[in-house]
């Protein structure tokens, strides 16, 4: 989505990483909706990666902030470039 809303969209690197963030809360809300009815969901993991996840997001807004646009931009393609390698391989 990030590559989307910065090319098509024009939208600057950090707001489109923000963004799609946004985007992912719907996302995982619905999935938990679905899955949480058909009791589906383990709970007492669900609860701790809830806290993980709250955390690691909160120091990641703190560090994005403190990225130039260009070296954002730069590592989230190096991601995305290694996500693709391995999905390949495995």
């Amino acid at each position: 989505m990030v590559p989307l809303l910065t090319t098509l969209l024009k939208m600057p690197q950090h707001r489109a990483h923000g963004t799609s963030l946004v985007i992912v809360i719907f996302v995982a809300s619905a999935g938990l909706i679905g899955y949480g009815s058909t009791n589906n969901v383990e709970w007492s993991l669900a609860v701790w990666l809830a806290m993980g996840s709250a955390t690691g997001a909160y120091a990641g807004a703190i560090a994005m902030s403190r990225i130039a646009p260009r070296a954002l931009r730069f590592t989230f393609g190096l991601f995305l470039v290694s996500v693709a390698i391995r999905m390949f391989f495995v």
